[in-house]
């Protein structure tokens, strides 16, 4: 019955192995190196990095807030918008942030999702912009500017405030350097490094 199997029995050359093994764990070595000296490894929450942007090609949001509020980056601190919206569906979202790999070059971090049929949901989203661009329509919106002492930079989020029960924005664009979500679902997500 065993007539036509055969056994093959094979060996590993302990110098390739060992070769090998010891190449992989430099090319390692070598890569956190380059990722401590260059601060990316503190890079990976979406605070304290410095800004990235933020493109989508529409957000339908409901329950739209925006008020001003001060950034601390690098210890100088500076003027943001902060934007928060209950429950948010946004086609076509990327977030790009520039990085440098010392020796390695230079790459653009780049997270895509909600392409296609299938948008990105987000609930609780907030955000600090430095600049927000796109076309953009409101329904309800509520403007309002109050006098406030503005020696406190902590009263800046009362100075200006705008509201609306629904925002849409088209081709937009933020600089951010701020992003929470309560609860996200990406639908379709791809992370890649794209040389520069």
């Amino acid at each position: 019955m065993n007539e036509g199997i055969a056994v093959v029995r094979g060996k590993t050359s302990k110098k390739s192995f060992f070769i090998s093994f010891l190449v992989g764990l430099l090319a390692l070595g070598g890569l956190l190196l380059g990722f401590g000296a260059n601060g990316v490894m503190a890079d990976v929450p979406m605070s304290g990095i410095g800004q990235f942007n933020v493109s989508f090609d529409q957000m339908t949001g409901k329950g739209f807030h925006l008020y001003g509020s001060l950034y601390s980056d690098n210890n100088a601190a500076k003027p943001v918008f902060v934007n928060q919206i209950d429950d948010v569906t946004i086609s076509g979202l990327v977030i790009s942030k520039d990085v440098s790999f010392g020796p390695l070059g230079n790459y653009t971090v780049k997270i895509t999702a909600g392409s296609g049929n299938t948008p990105v949901h987000i609930t609780g989203l907030t955000q600090k912009a430095a600049l927000i661009q796109g076309d953009a329509q409101f329904t309800n919106m509520d403007i309002s500017e109050h006098n406030v002492d503005l020696s406190n930079p902590a009263n800046a989020s009362k100075e200006f405030t705008q509201g609306s029960d629904t925002i849409t924005i088209k081709n937009g664009s933020l600089d951010t350097s701020y992003l929470f979500q309560q609860a996200v679902s990406l639908p379709g997500m791809k992370v890649e490094f794209v040389k520069r």
